[in-house]
């Protein structure tokens, strides 16, 4: 794939995301039952699209290491951050679970050895600090809760817990082999979770609902998730996860036409700021399939 179809991707992928917090809006449903049913409904439209692919998954029981902590991950994600919702601004639980490509950061360049280059740390800076003048009043006139802070900041670390399970899968499984059956423990998590804890009606949802969650599955899920588990063979997790500082930004502009929310200049300031740091982050990554980083070597060696 040629260098500027992945920044299509990139694309797609920072549009999906930033949808999900409107289509969760508009859908009227619970955010567990949002969690659960976006997980759920894009299994098998990921089987689909496979057959239309003509790419067949493969599972095995010694991918179970990925699978099983990768979607006990994700769950735990979806679930903390959208408790942290009810309990904190959204801004600010935005503003902390965003924090991931950070964390991810850190781990790649402790586990990895993968020493970040200048244009990385400083266009996930950038984007970081574009975020921080995007919310500045929320930070200002908020009582925080805690429990809501300490959601969204666990949210973040399960997201590059997550993500960084995946970047390792993907070096020895194709997309679908590591989306579909992660995707599937992490509906079976929501469901045990809701089931133990919460104990809420996921089935039997409004007639108005059912369109927006599986809007949910189709673009956050697929469109979003998904394509980014396909770029992690390619690219360092803290350059594709970079698309999630985009996501608070991405929402705000797909509220004008939908909920009529206009922002502020300082919050197009910020956009623009936050936007050029993703930008900066993302041009500045080189692709892992180059010199002697070849994910296509590792995958030979693999063994299913």
């Amino acid at each position: 794939m040629s260098g500027y179809k992945y920044y299509v991707l990139f694309v797609i992928a920072m549009i999906s995301i930033g949808s999900s917090s409107i289509l969760v809006r508009l859908s009227g449903a619970s955010a567990v039952a949002c969690a659960f049913w976006r997980l759920i409904l894009s299994i098998p439209l990921l089987h689909l699209i496979s057959i239309v692919n003509g790419t067949k998954p493969i599972y095995s029981s010694s991918s179970l290491r990925y699978f099983i902590p990768a979607g006990i991950a994700l769950a735990l994600h979806f679930i903390l951050w959208m408790d942290s919702l009810f309990r904190i601004p959204v801004a600010i639980s935005t503003t902390v679970v965003v924090a991931y490509p950070i964390h991810l950061l850190l781990l790649e360049a402790i586990i990895s050895r993968e020493i970040p280059g200048s244009r990385e740390i400083i266009g996930i800076a950038t984007a970081f600090v574009g975020i921080g003048i995007f919310f500045s009043n929320t930070y200002t006139n908020s009582i925080l809760d805690i429990v809501g802070i300490l959601e969204s900041f666990t949210a973040s670390i399960l997201a590059a817990i997550y993500f960084y399970i995946g970047r390792t899968a993907r070096r020895c499984l194709d997309v679908y082999s590591y989306s579909i059956p992660t995707y599937s423990f992490g509906a079976i998590t929501v469901a045990t979770y809701n089931y133990i804890f919460i104990q809420d009606d996921l089935w039997h949802q409004p007639l108005s609902s059912w369109i927006w969650l599986s809007l949910l599955a189709i673009i956050p899920m697929i469109g979003g998730h998904t394509t980014m588990n396909y770029l992690l063979r390619y690219f360092k997790s803290s350059i594709v996860t970079s698309i999630a500082l985009a996501e608070p930004i991405i929402a705000t502009l797909l509220a004008i036409p939908l909920l009529t929310e206009v922002p502020s200049p300082t919050q197009i300031i910020a956009l623009i700021i936050t936007l050029s740091g993703i930008a900066l982050t993302i041009t500045g990554g080189q692709t892992l399939n180059s010199k002697n980083n070849t994910v296509i070597n590792k995958l030979k060696r693999c063994k299913y």
